[in-house]
C-alpha cells in the first residue's frame, strides 16, 4: 500500500497532516498506520476532537486525555492544573513514552486548543511524531460559549496557531474516492468542498432535487437538527404494525471513581441508543464496522428480534447481528508500555433507526440511499458534509422546498478565505492510488 509506506517514511522524521475530502480513505489509512505501529510494539495514543470521531477511530477525546476540563485557553489551564497535579503527572508519563500521537478531525480543533495541546506536549518531554487527520474545508471549530455558532477571535483554525507552525507537519492529501465510483459526482463534490459554485455545479445540484425516485428505496434522511431526525424516526416506527421491542444496553463500570459527567459525555458520543426501540420491518443503519459483515453507514431492515441477536436483511442476504462492545478507557503507563485501562464497557447492538439522522452524527458514514434535507443547516460546510456521505449521485436526493435554492447555495457553498489560502500556499504531496 503506497500511501502507508509514504506516511510511515514521513513520520520517521517529521509530523504529518493527512487530509482530503470525504470518502477518500483517511480513516482507513489511519487504521492501517495504527496496526503497523502496534505490530512493531510501538506506543500509539489515539485522540479525536469530538466524541463521535474518538469512538470511530477507537480512541479518547482530546479533552479527556489531556484533562483540559472546561478550560478555553492556556492561561485557564495553568490555573486549573494546580488542582490536578496527579493526573498531569500520569499524562506526562504516558506522553513521554509515546511513539505516535494521532489527532483526528483536526478541522474542529481551534487555535486556542492547539496551543493547549502544545503546552501539554512541551511539559511531558514528548519525543514522538504527530499525525493530524482531517479536512479544514469541512466542519470548523465552534465556540460553545457563543450560542454554538461563532468562532474564536482572530485566530480560528489549528493551522493559524504558533503550535501548528512549530510542528510544521508535512502534508499528504488523498485525492481518489473510496466511497463513490461516480467520477462526475466526485468532481462536483470537490468543487463544492472548495467553495466553487459555478453553473455546472448549480445545474448538477438542481437535477438532484428532481431525483425523487430515491424516496422509494428506503432512504436515510439527513437533517440539520436533532429535533427533525428524532421526530421522523418516532413517526415512522409508530406506523409499523408490529410488536415494539426495547433493547437496553448492558453497561459495566470498571472504575468506581469515574465521574458521572465523563461517563454521560461518552455515552452520548457513541452514536447508538442506550435504549434501542425496534420493530420487525424497521429500517436501520449500522453505526460501527465489522469487517466482512457490515460497515458504518450501511442500511438494512430488521427481520427478527431476540435478546441476544438480531436478524438484519442487508441487500440480498440475512445476517446475524450480535451486541457490539464499546469501551471507555484511558491511557496509562505500565513499565515502558502504554496500556488502555478500561473505565466502562457498554454492550449494545450497533444499530439505530435509519429513517433519519443528523448531519453531525453521519460523520464517517457511507450511505447508499440518501435524502439530504437542507432546509435547516446552519454551518457553512454542513452542505458538503451531508451530500458527500452519498455513495452515488443516482442514490442521492436533495430536498429543499423554497424557491431560493440558488441564493441558498451561495450562502452554504462557501469556504473561509483563510482555509483557501492555507491549502493554496501549502506544499502538498498528492496521492492518487
Amino acid at each position: 500500500m503506497k500511501e502507508l509506506e509514504i506516511a510511515k517514511e514521513i513520520l520517521k522524521n517529521d509530523h504529518l497532516f493527512l487530509t482530503g475530502g470525504g470518502g477518500v480513505g483517511k480513516s482507513y489509512l489511519t487504521a492501517k498506520l495504527i496496526d503497523d505501529y502496534k505490530s512493531q510494539n510501538k506506543r500509539v495514543i489515539i485522540l479525536g476532537s469530538t466524541g463521535i470521531s474518538a469512538v470511530n477511530i477507537g480512541g479518547q477525546t482530546i479533552h479527556s486525555f489531556f484533562a483540559f476540563g472546561i478550560c478555553k485557553n492556556t492561561e485557564e489551564l495553568l490555573r486549573y492544573d494546580k488542582y490536578n497535579k496527579q493526573r498531569i503527572k500520569e499524562i506526562n508519563a504516558v506522553l513521554s513514552n509515546a511513539d505516535l500521537l494521532i489527532i483526528d478531525e483536526i478541522s474542529m480543533v481551534s487555535a486556542a486548543l492547539m496551543e493547549m495541546i502544545r503546552y501539554r506536549l512541551d511539559n511531558s518531554i514528548f519525543r514522538g511524531s504527530i499525525l493530524f487527520v482531517g479536512d479544514f474545508f469541512q466542519l470548523p471549530p465552534i465556540d460553545k460559549n457563543s450560542n454554538g455558532f461563532s468562532l474564536f477571535g482572530d485566530e480560528v483554525y489549528a493551522f493559524e496557531s504558533s503550535a501548528w507552525k512549530n510542528y510544521n507537519p508535512k502534508i499528504v492529501e488523498l485525492i481518489n474516492s473510496k466511497r463513490t465510483g461516480d467520477k462526475k459526482f466526485f468532481s462536483i463534490l470537490n468543487q463544492i468542498r472548495k467553495g466553487e459554485l459555478n453553473r455546472q455545479v448549480i445545474d448538477f445540484l438542481e437535477n438532484l432535487k428532481q431525483n425523487n425516485a430515491v424516496l422509494k428505496q428506503n432512504p436515510t434522511i439527513l437533517f440539520g437538527t436533532n429535533y427533525e431526525a428524532d421526530k421522523t424516526n418516532k413517526e415512522r416506527l409508530a406506523q409499523i404494525q408490529d410488536e415494539l421491542f426495547i433493547l437496553d444496553a448492558q453497561e459495566t463500570i470498571h472504575e468506581k471513581s469515574l465521574h458521572v459527567n465523563k461517563l454521560e459525555a461518552w455515552r452520548k458520543s457513541l452514536n447508538i441508543p442506550i435504549k434501542l426501540e425496534l420493530k420487525r420491518g424497521a429500517n436501520v443503519i449500522f453505526c460501527a464496522n465489522k469487517w466482512g459483515k457490515y460497515f458504518n453507514g450501511e442500511q438494512g431492515i430488521i427481520r427478527d428480534i431476540s435478546e441476544n441477536f438480531l436478524i438484519v436483511e442487508k441487500g440480498d442476504r440475512l445476517i446475524k447481528v450480535e451486541p457490539h462492545e464499546f469501551i471507555l478507557y484511558e491511557n496509562v503507563l505500565e513499565g515502558s508500555q502504554i496500556k488502555s485501562k478500561p473505565l466502562s464497557t457498554l454492550k449494545q447492538f450497533p444499530l439505530k433507526l435509519s429513517y433519519a439522522i443528523t448531519i453531525h452524527k453521519s460523520q464517517g458514514m457511507s450511505i447508499e440511499n440518501l435524502v439530504c434535507d437542507i432546509s435547516n443547516i446552519f454551518e457553512r460546510s454542513q452542505f458538503y458534509v451531508a451530500i458527500s456521505r452519498a455513495v452515488s449521485a443516482k442514490s442521492l436526493y436533495i430536498r429543499y422546498a423554497r424557491d431560493d435554492f440558488e441564493t441558498y447555495l451561495e450562502k452554504r457553498v462557501y469556504v473561509d478565505d483563510k482555509v483557501k489560502e492555507f491549502y493554496k500556499n501549502a506544499k502538498v504531496i498528492f496521492l492518487d492510488s
